[in-house]
C-alpha cells in the first residue's frame, strides 16, 4: 500500500517514543543543553501535538543546527552540530519507521548502528504506561523504546569478529581504510535514490527526510547549497550514514565469492582480511572504485596493508584488553568495595599506566585510547592518581573525547583547588585556541566547591562581549557559571539590560537562569514579557517558570524533584527554578520550600550552593 509508513508518522504515540529517544541522546550531544529539555517536557503533549499538526498540514520546517567545531587530537576539527529538539523528534520518528526495513539490507558483517535483533521486554511496564511518563530512565529507554543497538554494544562485536578471523581462520593480510570526511561528503541526491530503492512506496516520507537534511547541508560562504553533508553526533544521522555505504557492502559480498576475503565494517571504518598480497591490494582498488561511484574517496593516510605480525599490532592491544577486564570486574559494584579492594584496583591501573608514563609528548593513538580508559576506571573509583597528568595533557591535546573523559574525572574531586586553578590558567593563556575546549572547561569549573576569583572575573568580562569576540557556546557557559553564584541585584539588572539587546537565541536562553534571581516584581514582569517571545525556546521556558510561580501542585512536585535526594549537581543545575518558586503565590509552597531547604542545608558541601541556599532561607524567613 503506497505511503503506509508516511501515514504512521502522524501518530502521537510514535512522537512520544521519539521524544524519549531525543532526550536520551542529549547526554551525548556536542553542545550541553543547560535546561535539558525540561521546558519542552513541561507541556509535552501539547508540544508534540503542535509538531503533529505541522506534519499533517505540511507546514513543518526544520530549524538551523547549533554548530561548533569539535577538536581532534591532531589539532584538526570536525563540524559538530546539534538539531533543535523538534527536529530531533521528527528525525527519530522517521528512523523508527524505516529502520526495520533498511536494516535487513545490511550484511551481518556490518556492526554499526544496527537494529536490535529482539528488543528486550520489561514486564514491569506496558508500552502505553511507559509512554505516559514525561521522563524515563536511561535503562528503560534502552530496553523499551530504543531500537538501535548502542555503539558500546556493537563496537566490541566488530572488534571481536575481526580478531577471530585473523587468529582462527588463517588470514595473514589486513587491508584497512577510512573514508575521507565521510559525513561531510554524503550526497543527498544519491542518498534519496538509495532510500527509494528500498522504500519504493514511501516517496513522501523519504522526501520529508531529505528535505530536512538538505536544510542542514553544507553551504558556501555565499550561501550556495552544496547538496551534501549530514550532521554528526546523533543516532539518526549515523543510521542514515550507515545505509549510504550499502553499495560498498554489496560489492564486497560479490568480491568475496571470487576471492577468499573477510569483509567487516563499522560505519566508515573498513577492515578486510585476505590470504594473498595481490588480493589485499585489489581490495583497496575495488573499494576506491565503489566509493567514487557514490562521490566518496578513501583517506590515503589511513589506508594501509598490514602483513603477518603487523596485523596483531594493529588489531590487538593487550594493555587495553587488560584494563577493560579490570573495569568490568568492578563496574556497578564500586559502592560495595572496601578500601583494600579499591587499593588493589588502583595498583592495577598504575601498572597499566606505566607504558604511557614516560611519554613527554602528546598522547596519541593507542596510548590515548588506553589513557582515556584508565581515566574511566579511576573515575568509577574516585581516585586522583592521574589528576596531574591529565591537567598536563589537556593543553597539548584538545581532543574532545579526552576533554569529556577529563571533565567526568575532575568532577569526582570538587574540593581540589589545583584543578580549577590550572583550568583557569589554561583558559586565560594564549594556547587556548578551541572554542569547544574553553566552553567545556567553563562547564567543568562550575561543579567545583570554590571558583577562582580570576575565573569569575573572566566570566563577567565575557557575557557582554560582542558575537565576534567569543563563540556563543563559550558565552553561554560563562553566563551559566555566574548563575551558580548568589548575585547582587545590580549585577542581575545589568544582565537584564544585556538580555534586551542580545541577538543570539542560545545566549538569551542561558541568561534566563541568572535572571531568575531578579526581585519578585521585576522577575514577574520579565517572565510575563518573554512568555510572548516569538522564539519557542524562549517562550516555552518562560511559560514553565510562570507556572512554577502560580501553580501550587506543580511547584511542590518540582521542589520534591530537586531537593528530594542529595545530588548537589542536580540542585545546582536546577536552582534557577527554586529562585522562581520562592516568589510563589502560595504561602503553603513557600513554607514547604523553606522546610526542605533547611533539611537539605546540613548535607551541602558546595560553597556557592550553600550561600545561595542560606540566602533563600533568609528571604523565606
Amino acid at each position: 500500500m503506497p505511503g503506509t509508513l508516511y501515514k504512521k508518522l502522524f501518530d502521537l504515540e510514535l512522537l512520544k517514543r521519539a521524544w524519549h529517544l531525543s532526550r536520551a541522546s542529549a547526554r551525548t550531544d556536542f553542545i550541553f543543553d543547560c535546561y535539558r529539555y525540561s521546558d519542552f517536557a513541561f507541556n509535552l503533549e501539547d508540544n508534540l501535538k503542535s509538531i503533529l499538526h505541522s506534519l499533517k498540514t505540511g507546514t513543518y520546517h526544520p530549524k538551523p543546527l547549533l554548530k561548533i567545531d569539535v577538536p581532534k587530537s591532531s589539532l584538526t576539527v570536525r563540524p559538530g552540530s546539534v538539531p533543535e529538539i523538534e527536529d530531533k523528534i521528527v528525525t527519530f520518528a522517521i528512523i523508527y519507521l524505516i529502520a526495520p526495513i533498511l536494516d535487513k539490507e545490511l550484511p551481518d558483517t556490518v556492526y554499526s548502528y544496527r537494529l536490535k535483533a529482539k528488543p528486550d521486554r520489561d514486564d514491569i511496564f506496558e508500552d502505553k504506561e511507559v509512554l505516559e511518563f514525561t521522563f524515563l530512565k536511561k535503562k528503560t529507554i534502552q530496553k523499551r523504546i530504543q531500537i538501535i543497538e548502542p555503539w558500546y554494544g556493537q563496537w566490541p562485536k566488530f572488534d571481536s569478529a575481526v580478531r577471530y578471523a585473523y587468529e582462527e581462520e588463517g588470514y595473514n593480510y589486513l587491508s584497512v581504510s577510512d573514508i575521507s570526511a565521510y559525513f561531510e561528503n554524503i550526497h543527498l541526491d544519491i542518498l534519496r535514490d538509495k532510500l527509494l530503492k528500498y522504500l519504493p512506496n514511501e516517496q513522501k516520507l523519504v522526501n520529508l527526510l531529505i528535505s530536512i537534511l538538505e536544510f542542514w547541508t553544507w553551504r558556501t560562504h555565499e550561501g550556495k547549497n552544496l547538496g551534501r553533508g549530514l550532521p554528526q553526533g546523533n543516532t539518526a544521522s549515523s543510521f542514515i550514514a550507515n545505509i549510504y555505504l550499502l553499495p560498498l557492502d554489496r560489492a564486497f559480498k560479490t568480491f568475496s565469492k571470487k576471492y577468499d576475503v573477510k569483509y567487516f565494517r563499522y560505519m566508515d571504518d573498513v577492515k578486510i582480511l585476505s590470504k594473498e598480497e595481490n588480493v589485499a591490494r585489489s581490495v583497496i582498488f575495488r573499494m576506491n572504485e565503489v566509493l567514487r561511484d557514490i562521490h566518496l574517496n578513501i583517506q590515503g593516510s589511513k589506508t594501509v596493508i598490514y602483513r603477518d605480525k603487523e596485523i596483531r599490532d594493529e588489531l590487538i592491544d593487550e594493555r587495553l584488553d587488560d584494563v577493560n577486564r579490570i573495569i568490568v570486574s568492578f563496574e556497578g559494584k564500586t559502592k560495595t568495595l572496601n578500601k583494600e579492594e579499591v587499593k588493589e584496583y588502583v595498583t592495577k591501573f598504575k601498572k597499566a599506566y606505566q607504558g604511557i608514563k614516560k611519554r613527554n609528548f602528546t598522547i596519541k593513538g593507542k596510548d590515548l585510547r588506553l589513557f582515556r580508559r584508565i581515566l574511566t576506571g579511576l573515575t568509577f573509583l574516585e581516585n586522583n592518581m592521574l589528576v596531574e597528568r591529565t591537567l598536563k595533557e589537556l593543553p597539548n591535546n584538545p581532543d574532545y573525547r579526552l576533554m569529556n573523559s577529563a571533565i567526568r574525572y575532575f568532577r569526582c574531586f570538587p574540593a581540589k583547588k589545583k584543578i580549577s586553578n590550572e583550568i583557569t590558567n589554561f583558559i586565560k593563556s594564549p594556547i587556548n585556541l578551541f572554542s569547544y575546549q574553553e566552553a567545556q572547561m567553563l562547564l567543568c569549573i562550575r561543579y567545583f566547591k570554590e571558583y577562582p576569583k580570576k575565573i569569575i572575573e573572566y566570566a563577567r568580562n565575557i557575557y557582554h562581549k560582542k558575537d565576534d569576540d567569543k563563540h556563543w557556546y563559550i558565552r553561554c557557559q560563562a553566563i551559566l557559571l555566574l548563575s551558580y553564584l548568589p548575585l547582587q541585584q545590580k549585577t542581575v539588572v545589568s544582565l537584564q539590560k544585556h538580555y534586551n539587546v542580545e541577538i543570539n537565541i542560545e545566549v538569551k536562553r542561558a541568561l534566563v537562569a541568572p535572571l531568575c534571581q531578579l526581585e519578585q516584581e521585576n522577575q514577574y514582569n520579565f517572565l510575563r514579557e518573554i512568555v510572548f517571545d516569538p522564539i519557542p525556546k524562549i517562550s516555552r521556558l518562560a511559560r514553565m517558570l510562570i507556572y512554577l510561580r502560580e501553580k501550587e501542585d506543580i511547584a511542590r512536585k518540582e521542589i520534591n524533584d530537586i531537593l528530594g535526594n542529595y545530588d548537589e549537581i542536580r540542585i545546582m543545575d536546577t536552582f534557577y527554578k527554586l529562585d522562581v518558586i520562592k516568589h510563589s503565590k502560595s504561602n503553603t509552597v513557600k513554607k514547604y520550600l523553606y522546610k526542605m531547604l533547611k533539611r537539605k542545608r546540613r548535607f551541602l558541601t558546595h560553597t556557592h550552593l550553600k550561600n545561595k541556599v542560606n540566602k533563600m532561607i533568609e528571604f523565606l524567613e
